[in-house]
């Protein structure tokens, strides 16, 4: 992987150490000229006349075989979306819900999977049913925790694949066997999933999972996916009805509505600019392969670590083992407030990281695209708040 080059594409981050691409990644030139050349087409030759209404089409259509790609999946399972919040929003409210089913989820969730379910227990009186996760738990804790809320009640499991506020990686896979056993669906929050760490669907035995464009891809923003796995389609109602949910209708009243084609989620009209430069930020991580990306975002996390580990005062609170750990890492400073500091780093140093206010902590995100200089940059500069306190 050539950083160099890939780093010549990002003249965004020459001024400044970017570390914070867990919530918005820096688009490079691709992704931006992208969506200008799209823009730029619709704008000087009318944006419904024949030809650009194909081309468009042609840019939805080429945005699902990119995500099935990345994810190993069909296309026909892709349904592409504005963010991850509208994927786990289009699964929770199109599942048939009976008064007293469970739902499953964990207590370190984002506020995003969160709040939602809590709209469906008020809503729809599903019963929730929390998980506790120690910080410090191993997969095989995390597996058991799961495995004493499940129960023959449960409808559906929904958790992160990382978790936003400390990097966690869930043991996906081996908590969707359980859930399936009773039964039961299993929603991802791939929030910090695409981009980041290598993808496939089938492998994670998931059947919904919903991701952004603007994180570790590095899209633009309002673009994301939402995966559906093929038989489990005729089972969520679209909640949301646009011209997808049905191709044969009158003014009486009637029509057929599509059932088993992703496609009776589709709503109006969305922007082939935004999806053009999502299509363009999907291809670059797949040509660059994704597994050597993975491999080098985690290269990068272990440099930081070694680097928090020698300062006094700092305690690591993600992960550290290799099954659970991702490119995230939250840690403290002792007697330095967490959001203070974080502004302190983009004032004094130009350091962009991330407050985490459930963990009172500091979260910086190790990108394929950083080095290894600006790591040291960042440990130098925690040093000096650390000593100040």
């Amino acid at each position: 992987m050539d950083i160099k080059k890939i780093r010549s594409l990002m003249p965004n981050i020459n001024d400044m150490t970017y570390l914070n691409t867990g919530w918005s990644g820096p688009s490079p030139v691709y992704v931006v000229d992208a969506i200008k050349s799209r823009l730029e087409l619709e704008s000087f030759n009318g944006p419904t006349s024949p030809e650009i209404l194909k081309s468009g089409q042609k840019i939805m259509s080429e945005s699902k075989g990119l995500v099935s790609s990345l994810f190993k999946c069909r296309p026909e399972e892709v349904m592409l979306t504005d963010n991850t919040t509208d994927g786990i929003n289009i699964i929770l409210n199109g599942l048939p819900w009976k008064p007293g089913d469970e739902v499953v989820l964990c207590d370190l969730e984002h506020p995003s999977v969160l709040l939602p379910a809590y709209n469906l227990q008020s809503s729809r009186g599903v019963r929730l049913r929390m998980v506790t996760v120690n910080l410090n738990d191993k997969h095989n804790d995390i597996r058991q925790s799961f495995a004493s809320v499940i129960t023959g009640r449960t409808r559906l499991v929904m958790f992160s694949h990382i978790q936003y506020s400390t990097g966690l990686r869930m043991p996906v896979a081996s908590i969707a066997s359980m859930a399936h056993k009773v039964g039961a669906r299993v929603l991802v929050d791939g929030a910090q999933g695409p981009g980041h760490i290598e993808l496939d669907m089938n492998a994670l035995g998931v059947d919904f999972y919903s991701s952004p464009g603007q994180k570790w891809l590095m899209g633009p923003d309002q673009t994301g996916a939402l995966f559906i796995k093929h038989n489990l389609i005729p089972e969520i109602h679209p909640s949301r009805i646009g011209f997808g949910f049905s191709s044969n209708f009158n003014l009486e009243g009637r029509f057929e509505a599509v059932t088993n084609s992703i496609d009776k989620f589709s709503m109006s009209t969305t922007s082939a600019p935004l999806r053009a430069g999502y299509n363009a930020a999907v291809k670059m991580i797949l040509n660059e392969n994704m597994s050597e990306i993975e491999t080098r975002n985690l290269e990068l996390t272990r440099i930081l670590e070694q680097g928090l580990s020698s300062i006094n005062g700092v305690n690591i609170i993600s992960p550290l083992g290799e099954a659970e750990c991702s490119a995230l890492t939250t840690f403290k400073i002792d007697r330095v407030d967490f959001s203070k500091a974080t502004l302190k780093l983009w004032k004094n140093d130009k350091i962009v990281v991330r407050a985490i206010e459930s963990q009172k902590g500091i979260r910086v995100s190790t990108a394929f695209f950083n080095t290894e200089d600006e790591i040291d940059k960042l440990i130098d500069a925690i040093k000096k708040l650390s000593d100040k306190g």
